[in-house]
């Protein structure tokens, strides 16, 4: 089932949940309502991932369940349930009795919670939960308090899309610190955390989240706990405290919606990187203390209102020295009408950077990115504009081409331009980017060649079908191969690198050519320790090192790899990559690996990672494939150690991984069919995208033309 798919099935449980609270809404305090819902999906994901039939709190959390089928308060056995939740090793909050949950602290009566019954038995009545995810079912219920004007705190509800905007504009990775200084109830943070939970790992310890409204902080957690981050803490602050109490450390990425045009206090005693903000307006508050905690390498990406881009006096005299100092990176302009009911005002994101030439080629570093995305989004009479998942990989794609190069990347007239330092300076410091990019209106638009089109599609679509019939012939040949009762003997991988396995009487493989051959061993080992790679050994350019991350379903990722000195790594030799190796990794995904070729001989396994070199008998392509697969990869994630959120593998236990062995032929045809099959789907993958722009482009160029 696709995302689109999983999100409607989420909306209808969202929209029938609505519908059993919305009758206890009146006539009551409903302040605690949306914080005891999250803590019973919290306790409802829980029992459902770890909980075991003999364990309290699932025995609880089921006796609730049926008292409320039957109209009875589940209060009670709710109650009861987390107590004993909260005790088990894996629950992701740390002390929950410190968090004070009002209505579900067993201090109260039926009346707190009046709609507690119905609410779980609606929520009983879900789909599977891979058709209704738990995470998605809390953010369409706060969207869902937001528009309905439920929320009473003084930070504004960010919408999924702003927030997905925000991060995929700064694109933390895994091992990043996180800051949200003015975090709501999490909402930016829980998707930068599945953001990085793709390609890493995420926990409390990455994030650090303080909220200025005090009620948030508990909500706020449940709602990062939800989302799969470990022990999570949200505090309290402001952007002054913040700035004078430094001892957090640096972070690698601050992303936040803060208040807009806040009063602060004390202002004066604070020594502000770019100047003094007013007192009456926080906006400049905010933005210099997410540019001050940021690390070297750093960016930020900070929604702010649009006055912040061209207000006068001392406002414009801070704009002038951000970017004097290279902090400023790139504006871009929102629609209006995305924070309605909040807000009807169009908002702008602000990207700065620590330092700019980390960002960008030095010879570049003197320009900022301005991008009018206003016109974009999904407007429907009465409701709020919302941003497409199209919307966002337009503008989040745009800066990170204009990142990698900016005199490389042509500037999109109605859209998006790339402006000198000097230009801005000569506009008195303003930073809208209605004043740098011309309005859309004023482009001649033009039909596409329709002769063209078809020609593509028709080239797409002869490439497919060769591709499709290449996959067929390959698993056809695989099915030969392993037909009338085939079943190749499991043998541990460690016996199958040491050369000793008994899979044969003789203990003979047959090799490439159809002789029998003695076995010979391979080697399987980890990667370097944290304490002969630090942090501070990493440089721009040099040998690259391998992590988790860069592993991907077919092969290496160069886009966010590390690298170290040469000399660093003649030091390292002994975990220096060969062609035919095999990577794999120890943590996150488990299964995760992809084949070393020429490209990446000599490269760097890096800490978090094993390498496999086979011996002549085990062919690697087979071994990948095979890694991947949903048998290797169920027995990886039962012998694993850690949380749910973050499994490990040991070496010794990796060793242990019973490989399907047959002989080397049928593991060269099903390596060959699996090639195939990331063949085809990198053609599908093109078609699509042709089909996409098509789909977008060709209407207004009718229409235009």
């Amino acid at each position: 089932m696709n995302n689109t798919d999983t999100r409607s099935a989420s909306a209808n449980v969202v929209d029938r949940l609505w519908r059993t609270y919305a009758p206890f809404r009146r006539g009551r305090n409903t302040f605690g309502d949306l914080t005891s819902m999250a803590t019973i999906l919290l306790l409802a994901g829980f029992v459902e991932t770890v909980g075991q039939p003999e364990d309290e709190f699932v025995k609880r959390w089921n006796r609730a369940t049926a008292e409320a089928r039957i109209g009875i308060s589940p209060l009670k056995d709710l109650h009861a349930a987390l107590r004993s939740a909260s005790r088990h090793p894996h629950f992701p909050l740390l002390d929950i009795t410190t968090l004070d949950f009002e209505f579900l602290d067993g201090s109260g009566g039926v009346d707190d919670v009046p709609w507690a019954a119905a609410f779980l038995t609606a929520l009983a009545q879900r789909p599977a939960s891979a058709d209704a995810r738990l995470a998605e079912i809390c953010d369409l219920l706060l969207e869902r308090h937001a528009q309905e004007g439920a929320f009473l705190a003084g930070e504004f509800h960010t919408p999924q899309s702003v927030a997905r905007l925000l991060v995929e504009t700064a694109a933390p990775r895994a091992g990043d610190r996180i800051l949200d200084p003015a975090c709501g109830v999490g909402g930016v943070l829980a998707i930068a955390a599945e953001h990085i939970a793709e390609r890493g790992h995420s926990d409390g310890a990455s994030l650090e989240a303080y909220s200025t409204d005090r009620s948030n902080p508990r909500l706020a957690m449940m709602n990062l706990a939800i989302h799969g981050v470990d022990q999570p803490v949200v505090g309290s602050s402001d952007p002054v405290s913040l700035l004078q109490h430094r001892g957090s450390g640096l972070v690698d990425r601050v992303l936040s919606n803060p208040p807009f045009n806040q009063r602060i206090q004390a202002a004066q005693s604070i020594a502000w990187p770019f100047g003094q903000p007013h007192e009456s307006n926080a906006n400049f508050a905010w933005l210099q203390l997410a540019w001050s905690r940021l690390s070297e390498d750093g960016l930020a990406a900070i929604v702010m209102p649009p006055a912040a881009a061209w207000s006068n006096g001392r406002e414009a005299l801070i704009r002038k020295n951000m970017l004097a100092t290279g902090a400023l990176m790139a504006i871009i302009a929102l629609p209006a009408n995305l924070f309605a009911p909040h807000t009807a005002i169009p908002v702008h994101i602000w990207v700065l950077a620590r330092n700019k030439t980390h960002q960008l080629p030095v010879s570049d570093a003197e320009s900022v990115l301005f991008i009018d995305a206003s016109s974009l989004g999904t407007h429907v009479p009465r409701q709020r504009c919302t941003l497409t998942a199209e919307d966002t990989d337009r503008i989040s794609e745009r800066f990170h081409a204009w990142r990698l190069s900016p005199l490389a990347t042509p500037d999109e007239p109605g859209f998006s331009r790339s402006v000198s330092h000097d230009e801005i300076v000569h506009n008195d410091g303003n930073l809208d980017p209605r004043r740098y990019v011309p309005v859309a209106q004023q482009l001649q638009m033009t039909a596409p060649d329709v002769g063209n089109v078809l020609f593509d599609l028709d080239r797409h679509d002869v490439a497919t079908s060769h591709s499709s019939r290449s996959v067929q012939e390959s698993l056809g040949v695989c099915e030969r191969l392993t037909g009338r009762g085939f079943e190749p003997p499991r043998v541990s991988l460690q016996s199958i690198v040491n050369g000793s396995t008994d899979r044969f009487a003789e203990g003979w493989f047959e090799g490439e050519e159809g002789r029998f051959e003695e076995p010979t061993p391979g080697l399987l080992f980890a990667g370097p320790s944290g304490s002969l790679i630090h942090a501070d050994d990493y440089v721009d350019d040099g040998v690259p090192v391998v992590m988790p991350k860069d592993l991907t379903s077919n092969g290496f990722s160069k886009a966010d790899i590390k690298h170290v000195a040469h000399g660093q790594a003649d030091d390292l030799e002994r975990f220096l990559l060969r062609r035919g190796d095999v990577v794999l990794a120890r943590r996150g995904e488990l299964g995760r690996c992809a084949v070393v070729r020429d490209e990446q001989h000599g490269w760097l396994c890096g800490t978090g990672c094993f390498v496999l070199r086979p011996p002549a008998q085990l062919d690697a392509d087979y071994f990948a494939a095979y890694l991947r697969s949903s048998e290797a990869r169920r027995w990886l994630d039962a012998h694993a150690t850690g949380s749910m959120t973050m499994k490990t593998i040991s070496l010794k236990v990796l060793g242990e991984l019973p490989v399907a062995l047959p002989d080397r032929g049928v593991q060269q045809a099903i390596a060959h069919a699996m090639r195939q099959l990331d063949e085809h789907e990198r053609r599908l993958e093109e078609q699509v995208a042709l089909a996409r722009q098509i789909r977008r482009d060709s209407v207004t160029g009718f229409l235009g033309g």
